[in-house]
């Protein structure tokens, strides 16, 4: 063996419990995050404002496999704005995602261990805007989305110092979606919903940990966005008798802001 391969086992050896530190810590993760939503018919609707919410997690982990179960809940208080029906704001949202996720670590470099991941998802969005009426008149409805879709990521861990770095990128394949329309708060007979099956959305985040005398505290930024193709069309009665054929149109949403979690 030469001297160069004696002091790269050693270097190697030195280093390589710095990978544990950066593997998937079990047990529970909790924060809060705040963000800017951006939700937009393009040419047609947009809706912005803020959002704040909490986003909480539990990690089972067992052989290099981990398990998580994820749920993030937000409030957003936003303003509504059309080529057609005018402008309106102070509109409550409430945001609602529900995961389960599975995965495993692997010690790609000494300081690094990558974890791909897969799992199940579900969001749902609540749009308040019933009893409220534009700058033209037009007269609001409240509004359900709901998508089931399929989470496939990667998460990396970079230790470096005392700290560990964890970037982490995630593509979601949607499933289906359905889009329901309380449009019996607008004088109409029925509330249609109308099936989405086409879209995707991505997600990515840069969080740095460190410990405390609290456990693990991770911050950073974080990005979502969903980009939903038009739905299927449903029908929409009126005085008895179905009238009009209405669709969702294609939209896309995105939601950037940062977050703070302790893990414990």
């Amino acid at each position: 063996m030469s001297k160069w391969s004696l002091w790269g086992g050693v270097v190697a050896a030195a280093l390589w419990p710095a990978a544990a530190t950066a593997q998937t810590i079990p047990g529970f993760e909790i924060g809060p995050e705040l963000y800017y939503y951006s939700y937009r018919e393009p040419n047609f609707v947009a809706q912005t404002g803020p959002y704040i919410g909490a986003n909480a997690s539990y990690t089972w982990v067992t052989g290099g496999w981990f398990f998580t179960g994820n749920l993030i809940a937000d409030l957003g208080y936003l303003n509504y704005s059309s080529n057609g029906t005018g402008k309106t704001t102070g509109i409550w949202n409430f945001t609602g995602d529900l995961r389960a996720l599975a995965g495993h670590d692997f010690a790609v470099l000494p300081s690094t261990v990558a974890s791909p991941f897969t799992g199940i998802g579900y969001r749902i969005l609540f749009d308040q805007a019933g009893g409220r009426s534009t700058s033209t008149g037009a007269v609001g409805y409240d509004r359900l989305s709901r998508y089931l879709y399929l989470p496939i990521g990667l998460a990396l861990g970079i230790t470096t110092g005392d700290w560990v770095l964890r970037p982490s990128v995630e593509y979601d394949f949607l499933i289906q979606g359905a889009q329901t329309s309380y449009l019996t708060e607008a004088g109409f007979d029925n509330d249609p919903t109308n099936k989405q099956r086409n879209g995707y959305g991505l997600r990515a985040a840069f969080l740095a940990e460190t410990a405390t005398s609290w456990g693990r505290l991770s911050f950073g930024p974080f990005i979502r966005y969903w980009n939903i193709r038009s739905s299927d069309t449903a029908a929409l009665n009126f005085a008895g008798a179905p009238r009009f054929t209405v669709f969702e149109p294609a939209n896309n949403t995105i939601e950037a802001g940062a977050t703070a979690r302790l893990h414990f």
